[in-house]
């Protein structure tokens, strides 16, 4: 049984998260070692349970990416100098380590996040009747979006890795978080009202989240 602790300055009680990296408990900072021990000891059949149950990250071969809820071959060639994507396949030099191959990857993925963000937006800032300050792409290990006060709006480049309605979903929350700065009933009133299927999304989320990581192999 391995849980991941994360202590809160703002977080008033606590609760499980599955997310990429496995189960995570957040917690309030000042609850005790004893009582995170009666917690974890009272919950330990149903951590072992999800555990069990999760999916694991597919195990991608050397000559596959994975894009948008695919995985896509990746050829290596003396005939490029960089990283890129023709529409069926991505290429990289025959000479690259796993490092840099990598490293290139998340900063593609990046720029099509943001381009793709940038793009999806407006649909929903018209439909909703606001307008962040700012858009950043980040690579999150427990949030899939987050929205400031300030109205900066941050989306995970994970997302690029799963199906597209996914992406479409997170961006749907994070702008309805301008109307509704709190997870409210009003909040998910608007979202669903702009993004009908928030549940099949959010099931989707929960079942499959762990496997988006962004790296070539397992």
């Amino acid at each position: 049984m391995t849980v991941r602790i994360i202590r809160h300055k703002r977080r008033k009680k606590a609760a499980f998260y599955i997310t990429a990296e496995g189960i995570e408990l957040r917690i309030p900072a000042r609850l005790s070692n004893r009582v995170v021990e009666t917690i974890l000891s009272e919950h330990a059949d149903w951590i072992n349970d999800r555990l069990a149950a999760l999916p694991k990250a597919p195990s991608l071969p050397n000559d596959r990416l994975r894009y948008r809820g695919e995985t896509v071959p990746l050829v290596r060639t003396n005939a490029v100098d960089a990283f890129d994507y023709d529409g069926t396949a991505f290429r990289c030099p025959d000479r690259w380590d796993e490092s840099r191959l990598g490293a290139a990857y998340e900063t593609w993925l990046r720029d099509e996040a943001l381009a793709y963000v940038t793009e999806r937006a407006p649909h929903y800032e018209r439909l909703l009747g606001v307008s962040a300050a700012k858009v950043r792409i980040g690579h999150q290990k427990t949030r899939w979006g987050s929205c400031s006060s300030r109205g900066t709006i941050s989306i995970n480049v994970r997302l690029m890795l799963a199906p597209i309605e996914v992406m479409d979903y997170v961006i749907a929350h994070e702008w309805t978080h301008l109307v509704h700065f709190d997870h409210s009933k009003s909040f998910w009133s608007t979202l669903s009202s702009v993004y009908p299927d928030v549940d099949g999304v959010m099931a989707w989320l929960r079942q499959h989240g762990h496997t988006l990581v962004v790296k070539k192999t397992n």
